[in-house]
C-alpha cells in the first residue's frame, strides 16, 4: 500500500513572481471521508466522498449479523438471568445463564474487532487498487468485495448456527476475525508495513486477552468458596447496578420481554 507523500514531496517548491516567492496553499489535511492515498494521488475530490462510502459498506456485516443478534440476546440474557435469581435458586440454572451472557458479551468484543479488521482490509486493498487502477475500477471492486463479504459473513452465522444460540455467536465470530487477519496478512506478505501489521496484530490480540480474561473469571466466579471473595462480591454488585441502569434507559422491563416471546 502506497503511504503518503511527506511535506517535502508533496508539495511544489514555492514559485517565484517578480522577485516575491509566494508558497503554495497546502495539502488538505486527510479525513475519513478524504483517503490519504486518494489525496496522495490527486485524485478529483468528486471521488472522496464515493470511496469513503464503499469502503464503508466493509463494516455493515459485523453490525447486521452480529451486534444486531448479540444485543438482542444479550438483553434477553440479563432479563432472564435476574429473573431466575429472583425466583429460581437453582446453582446450575444461575451459572448456565452467567455463562451465556459472558458469551455473548464476548461475541460483541469480536464483532467489533471483526469490523475494524474488515475496514482495515478493504482500506488496504483500495489503496492499491488506486494505485494500479482508475477510480471507477476501485469503486467496482470495493462494492464486489463488500457483497462477497456480507454473504460469506451471512454463511458462516447461519452455518455454526449463531443466529439462533447465543451461545454460537462467540466461536462464529473469533472464525470470522480469524479469517479477516489471515487474508490481511496473505494479501499484504509482499509488502513491509509494520505499522498496519502491528495493528492488525494488535487488534486480534486484545480481544482475545479480554476473552480468556472473562472466561477465566466466570470459571472462578461459578466455583464455592470464591463468592466470599471481596472482589468478585463487589464486582457482581457492581454488575447488578450497571444493569438495572441500562434496563431503565433502554426502558426494558420483564412484561415487555415476556410480551413479544
Amino acid at each position: 500500500m502506497a503511504r503518503p507523500l511527506p511535506a517535502s514531496s508533496s508539495s511544489s517548491p514555492p514559485s517565484s513572481i517578480n522577485g516575491n516567492t509566494k508558497p503554495h496553499a497546502p495539502v488538505v489535511a486527510v479525513s475519513l471521508l478524504q483517503p490519504r492515498v486518494a489525496v496522495a494521488l490527486g485524485i478529483p475530490k468528486s471521488w472522496y466522498l464515493t470511496l469513503s462510502a464503499c469502503r464503508l459498506l466493509s463494516i455493515v456485516p459485523p453490525i447486521f449479523w452480529g451486534i444486531r443478534f448479540t444485543l438482542r440476546f444479550l438483553l434477553a440474557d440479563l432479563l432472564r438471568l435476574s429473573d431466575h435469581r429472583d425466583h429460581d435458586h437453582d446453582i446450575t440454572t444461575t451459572t448456565t445463564f452467567s455463562l451465556r451472557l459472558t458469551e455473548t458479551a464476548l461475541a460483541i468484543i469480536w464483532c467489533c474487532a471483526s469490523a475494524y479488521l474488515a475496514f482495515f482490509f478493504t482500506d488496504c486493498l483500495m489503496s492499491r487498487w488506486l494505485i494500479n487502477y482508475t477510480p471507477q475500477a476501485t469503486v467496482v471492486r470495493l462494492l464486489t468485495i463488500s457483497c462477497a463479504f456480507a454473504y460469506l459473513t451471512s454463511w458462516v452465522v447461519y452455518l455454526t448456527g449463531g443466529s439462533h444460540d447465543p451461545g454460537l455467536l462467540l466461536p462464529a465470530w473469533i472464525g470470522i476475525a480469524t479469517i479477516l487477519t489471515t487474508c490481511y496478512h496473505f494479501t499484504q506478505r509482499k509488502i513491509k508495513i509494520r505499522k498496519e501489521t502491528f495493528a492488525s496484530i494488535s487488534v486480534f490480540s486484545i480481544a482475545s486477552f479480554i476473552s480468556m480474561v472473562a472466561l477465566l473469571f466466570h470459571s472462578h466466579l461459578t466455583r464455592v468458596g470464591y463468592q466470599n471473595v471481596p472482589l468478585v462480591a463487589l464486582t457482581k454488585r457492581v454488575c447488578q447496578i450497571a444493569c438495572q441502569i441500562l434496563f431503565r434507559v433502554l426502558g426494558v422491563t420483564r412484561d415487555a420481554d415476556a410480551s413479544r416471546e
